[in-house]
């Protein structure tokens, strides 16, 4: 007789320790790393009133669902790093349970012989351990970004779409799988593709049961996928108009260079280690080397669950490679949905591969999750936060040194945002209106801007600089300052390497004093 409480109750004892291991590697230096851009900018359009967060979004890149969310958590948890970045840490806890429960589902529809219950939770055990450990979606789940909401949301919808095909679709998992869809669909553009591999899989799986000759269930399973189809297609509408808009967007201001082998080769490095370069260009060539031989194990004799697998990792880089032949989009960061899957294939290859021993599954076992761990080392270390202060630091360091009545400024809104966010009304923080905005215009309010003859009449008092340049004196606008105090800080981001606060004073000159908020 089969005791399968216990084993259950094992099951769930070892997806909490993976859990506490998972969230063991994201809490490190949760509020000392400094917020940048893009952490900053998610922060200030979940401030705006919704009808501004809506037009923020529009004339943005990204979809709205995650900035809504965010909205809604800060009104419990409020605006501190710490909350804002705990909502991308919870996500990333989903996504780890998620893909156990993915899994375990792809491990009853693939697997044949009695152990499918025991055997499943291991694997399941297995892959949730290795999106754990992983840098790359520990990176993408310890930043406030809406990478790991994606994440998360991918894991639920496969694992739904499996477990309704096995099941043969209660109209209620249908419609829980319709809206995880659509939350992908809103949480990140990269989800169609997504989204696209599961259309894919659903059509594959249909021509199977067809050419079984169960025609009724595969009209049953047919109309339900296409029930469901009509209404995501439906209630994503509004966000094809979004994406044609940011398109135009992306056209005429984004920055994303044109796909080339270097890139291809330094995306796979940084799906070991994410250290925002090239760093590894080597380790990236072994890696994608690794993930096609992975893939191949897979798809040979690969059964229903392994197909999902293998469409969810490699049609979202293949799609992502066609577009970019028109439009660059190719994103290192924008694969952490197919990472996951990636990861899922070498976990099937190596089950695959050691079906008949134990000892080398064991072995094969231990150097995966050896490798991911060096890897988390390699990764915290490149960050280097203890010598990063950044923006936070260069803040504390004004605060600490200025004079009441001396303003802080800034020459770029990359700067300006994440500085905005730590001055908050502790100082008058502005920045420097020279011209339309190459990008940030859906961050930057007039309120936030200030003339360079205002700027002039405030170095009259004394103005602190926040900025990348090592000598802004010979900014037009600083003309005859004098630079009284020179600071240096490290920032782990690329975005901005070194920052420089300066302090400029005209000596003798009438200054106009202006309020921290006017």
């Amino acid at each position: 007789m089969t005791r399968p409480r216990p084993a259950q109750g094992g099951g769930g004892l070892g997806l909490l320790a993976v859990l506490a291991v998972a969230l063991a590697l994201r809490l490190p230096y949760l509020t000392e790393r400094s917020l940048w851009y893009d952490e900053a900018s998610s922060w200030q359009t979940a401030k705006f009133p919704l009808s501004e967060l809506w037009q923020s979004v529009r004339l943005n890149v990204h979809m709205p669902l995650y900035y809504v969310l965010l909205k809604a958590w800060m009104t419990v948890w409020g605006e501190s790093v710490a909350a804002l970045r705990g909502f991308s840490i919870t996500f990333g806890l989903l996504t780890v349970s998620g893909m156990d429960r993915f899994a375990r589902e792809l491990y009853r529809v693939s697997a044949s012989g009695d152990d499918r219950e025991s055997g499943g939770r291991q694997f399941g055990l297995m892959v949730a351990g290795l999106v754990a450990v992983a840098p790359f979606q520990v990176f993408g789940s310890i930043e406030a970004r809406m990478y790991a909401l994606g994440t998360a949301l991918t894991a639920v919808s496969n694992w739904l779409l499996l477990l309704l095909l096995r099941e043969r679709g209660p109209r209620g998992l249908w419609w829980a799988y319709g809206a995880s869809v659509v939350g992908l669909l809103y949480s990140h553009h990269y989800g169609l593709f997504s989204v696209i591999a599961q259309a894919v899989f659903f059509a594959l799986y249909l021509v199977w049961l067809f050419s079984l000759g169960s025609l009724s269930e595969a009209r049953a399973v047919a109309a339900n996928g296409a029930a469901v189809a009509v209404i995501v297609a439906v209630v994503y509408l509004p966000g094809l108009v979004l994406l044609r808009g940011q398109t135009g967007r992306v056209q005429q201001e984004y920055w994303i260079p044109e796909l080339r082998w270097r890139t291809f080769w330094g995306t796979f490095s940084e799906f070991l280690v994410p250290t925002h370069g090239f760093d590894f260009l080597f380790g990236g060539q072994l890696v994608c080397a690794v993930v096609l031989i992975s893939c191949l194990i897979v798809a040979v004799r690969g059964r229903r669950g392994d197909n999902l697998v293998l469409a969810s990792a490699v049609l979202p880089l293949l799609l992502a490679a066609a577009v970019s032949t028109i439009q660059p989009i190719w994103i290192a960061r924008y694969f952490r949905f197919a990472h996951l899957f990636l990861l899922t294939a070498v976990a099937l290859a190596v089950w695959k591969l050691t079906r008949r021993s134990s000892v080398l599954r064991a072995v094969l076992v231990t150097l995966l999750f050896g490798v991911l761990v060096g890897a988390n080392a390699v990764f915290w270390n490149y960050l280097d936060i203890p010598n990063g202060g950044g923006v936070r630091q260069a803040v504390a360091t004004i605060l600490a040194e200025r004079r009441d009545g001396e303003m802080i400024v800034t020459f770029s809104h990359h700067q300006y945002v994440p500085a905005k966010y730590y001055v908050s009304d502790r100082a008058t923080l502005r920045l420097l209106d020279s011209g339309p905005l190459f990008w940030g215009s859906h961050l930057i309010r007039p309120a936030d801007l200030i003339s360079p003859d205002r700027l002039q009449q405030a170095l009259g008092r004394g103005v602190w600089v926040i900025g990348t340049d090592p000598v802004p004196g010979e900014q037009p606008v600083l003309a005859g300052a004098v630079l009284s105090r020179q600071h240096v800080f490290r920032y782990y981001q690329s975005l901005h390497r070194h920052l420089y606060v300066h302090r400029f004073v005209i000596p003798n000159r009438p200054s106009v004093q202006e309020r921290p908020g006017q």
